[in-house]
């Protein structure tokens, strides 16, 4: 297998303290006690992110040369035709989503609120030979394609779509990528164009970071995070971060996939997303110092296993500004709250369909909002 150095940095800043490690909750309501639980020690240890490297080979019986053509395997089952690339050095089929179906679900929260799952929202498969790979090792990273073409064509896209800043590694391109491994002291960063998505699919990851949001989206149209199939995760942050969440995102944001996260946020909230979040399946924990899950103008829970501890309320959304935003609506899965103030909190509406397990101990109101309420009277 042939390796090629992209880049080397020396980011000896980045990871100079061992994370967590006798980092403790502040205590915003100490006296109660519900989500006082200890948040997870980090066991990774400091170092030195020396290199990012692009490695791989391409599949028996392919090559690429310059100016040559390549044909790629897109891996479609049901149509098995591959296509063809005539100039190797592009590799934009990386920014595709080829499970992107079209089709998406609507909902009705109120008379004059709706929401859906787009199919970006739905797309929980992936194919290696469409993603960047991300392979963390604690202090490295090794970053390749498993597109089958040369390992410059490779160099030169990943060059283009990871870029080192201070201790963010910041993806700038669409597409899926695969993180796997741990990182201590890090950032995941995605910062895209208007019109970008991402799909961040987590397989097998810890990542921890004293100083920020572990996984961070700072722009572009959309985030998807993927928990990979039979996938544990584990995120935290740190007393020092000045994230307003252990995983936090500027743009909507979706989690789904069949795996685990594990997210601990010491300072402030767990997922916290200024604009919507969905949760879509997946077995969720979260524990955090102030909200559990926030979406500043919708948090819409659709499936899924979801534990959350908290020092402020389980679930809130508190957007005021617009008469179709400050919404919760959870339709399906088993939420399982511990809080220590609201369970779930709201402005405009706050809707549980028939079907949604939900599991409230709180010191305030289990359904909080001053507008719509609809719970079904078992809950009430």
């Amino acid at each position: 297998m042939n390796t090629a150095i992209l880049k080397k940095y020396s980011l000896a800043a980045l990871l100079t303290a061992a994370l967590l490690a006798g980092c403790g909750n502040s205590g915003v309501k100490p006296a109660n006690g519900l989500a006082d639980t200890p948040p997870a020690q980090s066991t990774q240890t400091s170092g030195e992110i020396t290199e990012i490297t692009a490695s791989g080979t391409a599949e028996t019986g392919t090559s690429a040369t310059a100016g040559g053509t390549v044909t790629i395997d897109l891996g479609n089952a049901s149509e098995g035709s591959p296509a063809t690339i005539s100039d190797p050095e592009d590799l934009s089929f990386l920014t595709e989503f080829i499970y992107d179906t079209g089709s998406k679900k609507e909902y009705t929260v109120t008379e004059t609120i709706t929401t859906k799952a787009s199919s970006f929202d739905q797309m929980e498969e992936y194919d290696e030979a469409h993603a960047i790979l991300l392979n963390l090792n604690g202090s490295g990273l090794d970053i390749t394609t498993g597109a089958a073409v040369s390992n410059e064509a490779k160099e030169n896209y990943i060059s283009e779509a990871i870029v080192m800043e201070g201790n963010k590694i910041c993806i700038t391109k669409s597409g899926t990528y695969i993180l796997r491994g741990s990182l201590s002291g890090g950032q995941i960063c995605f910062r895209g164009n208007t019109d970008d998505k991402v799909q961040l699919v987590l397989d097998g990851v810890d990542l921890s970071c004293t100083s920020g949001a572990p996984i961070c989206f700072e722009s572009g149209d959309k985030a998807l995070i993927t928990l990979a199939q039979g996938s544990v995760n584990h995120v935290s942050d740190g007393i020092d971060s000045q994230e307003k969440g252990c995983i936090f995102s500027k743009i909507d944001l979706t989690i789904n996939g069949s795996g685990s996260l594990e997210v601990t946020g010491v300072r402030n909230n767990g997922i916290s997303c200024k604009d919507d979040l969905k949760i879509l399946n997946g077995t969720i924990s979260v524990q955090a110092e102030k909200n559990a899950l926030k979406g500043n103008d919708s948090v819409v829970i659709l499936g899924g296993t979801i534990t959350l501890s908290s020092k402020d309320d389980g679930i809130q959304s508190d957007k005021k500004e617009d008469p179709e935003k400050g919404f919760v609506y959870l339709d399906g899965g088993t939420i399982d709250i511990k809080a220590d103030d609201d369970g779930v909190q709201a402005v405009t509406a706050l809707v549980v369909r028939e079907g949604t397990t939900v599991n409230i101990r709180c010191y305030d109101k289990k359904f909080n909002c001053d507008n719509y309420v609809e719970i079904p009277d078992s809950l009430k």
